[in-house]
């Protein structure tokens, strides 16, 4: 049984003791930290069924915590918040507070897939988290980040130029959407490369793709529906 003396705690959750005793054997170094027992209450075991109900999110099960997706992970460099193996740890407690203050940092997936390809139990490691924010999204827990917002945008545009990328329509709707801020100098050299590439006549009336009725009808179904994993 460890005997306590002098406890200070080293990070949150840990204590590191400066002499412990075990059996009759003294411990030091890095063997002296312990957890801190502590007690979580008010679990919601829906989140996980219903992420694990989803297509994206069907291998949450499969993961058993062991790291190697955040210890990769692109994103942890510039977000310390950003831990996949966290983000799904919280959803599987069904923690939803904990994941909406969180929110700012959950979107921030730039899909490398190192997460996916390192995973040991073969978890679809960028798939669940997307999962797990779309799952905020549904329930209207968190705002849409400027990622959604963007790719909605992006979407709007393709469907409404005929399959084809407008970067004048792009470009007002994301500024009208607050998300990018154009001075008039920028405004002149998009303007002025646009124009010495011939690309005018693509960005005012940009071609359809072939077939694009057909592809713009199985594009708009597939927007609507909520796909679910056999």
């Amino acid at each position: 049984m460890p005997i306590p003396e002098l406890e200070k705690p080293i990070v949150k959750g840990l204590i590191q003791k400066d002499k412990v005793i075990v059996d009759g054997v003294e411990l030091d170094g890095t063997w002296n930290a312990f957890m801190i027992e502590r007690t979580q209450t008010g679990y919601d075991p829906t989140v996980w069924d219903e992420i694990a109900n989803t297509l994206e999110g069907v291998t949450i099960s499969a993961c058993w915590q062991c790291g190697t997706c955040t210890s990769g992970c692109t994103m942890r460099e510039y977000d310390p918040n950003y831990s996949p193996r966290g983000f799904i740890d919280l959803a599987r407690k069904g923690d939803k507070q904990a994941l909406i203050e969180l929110q700012n940092s959950l979107w921030r997936c730039v899909s490398c897939q190192k997460c996916t390809h390192r995973c040991p139990k073969g978890v679809l490691v960028e798939e669940v988290v997307h999962s797990i924010h779309h799952y905020l999204l549904k329930h209207g827990l968190v705002k849409k980040d400027p990622g959604t917002v963007f790719d909605e945008l992006f979407l709007e545009t393709v469907i409404k130029n005929g399959g084809r990328i407008s970067e004048l329509t792009l470009g007002a709707a994301a500024a009208k959407a607050g998300m990018v801020t154009l001075s008039l100098k920028d405004l002149i050299n998009i303007g002025a490369a646009i124009l010495k590439g011939g690309l005018i006549k693509d960005v005012l009336r940009p071609n359809r793709v072939k077939n694009w009725d057909r592809v713009q009808k199985v594009l708009e179904e597939a927007m609507k529906e909520e796909v679910v994993p056999e």
